[in-house]
């Protein structure tokens, strides 16, 4: 490890010191800890009532049914997580995190990229997504990304959906 200080350095240096791969049985103390560095309103965003966090912890329970939990590593820690449920159907649900000291960095983008590559893969026609209407970073992120805008799918979220294109 080279202790390089994410906010020190450009976007791309960062970039190219990240791992992104699955979660292995040894990460559970990477994932608490990632969700433990979240931001009120990161949580508010992205993990409601705990939910992505029971969600991803029971990985380490031996529920690896229908979602494929994928984290970015720096250094050895969790800088972010990108996951897709519902595996079994078509368009499978994307959710996508970053530590809060690695946003603006492009890391959304490498995320949600490695989480398209993995679904073409596995045969997919495209991934959906909710995200709150006050999430502006991440709807703008979404939008220059390709995602369509669906419309409302609860009374404070948005609908998207990214179709894959042969």
């Amino acid at each position: 490890m080279n202790n390089i200080n994410p906010t020190s350095i450009d976007a791309a240096e960062v970039i190219n010191h990240i791992t992104i791969r699955p979660f292995y049985p040894s990460d559970r103390s990477l994932v608490v800890d990632f969700f433990a560095q979240m931001s009120g309103e990161t949580r508010g965003f992205f993990d409601r009532g705990h939910g992505n966090r029971t969600t991803a912890l029971k990985y380490f329970d031996g529920d690896t049914s229908k979602t494929d939990r994928f984290m970015a590593e720096w250094e050895g820690r969790m800088v972010g997580y990108v996951f897709l449920c519902d595996m079994d159907t078509g368009v499978p649900w994307l959710g996508i995190a970053v530590a809060e000291d690695m946003k603006g960095k492009h890391l959304g983008r490498r995320l949600i990229e490695h989480a398209h590559n993995h679904a073409r893969q596995c045969g997919k026609g495209g991934v959906m997504l909710t995200t709150s209407f006050a999430n502006v970073r991440g709807q703008s992120l979404y939008e220059r990304m390709g995602y369509e805008r669906l419309g409302t799918h609860t009374s404070n979220e948005i609908l998207y959906i990214y179709r894959f294109k042969d």
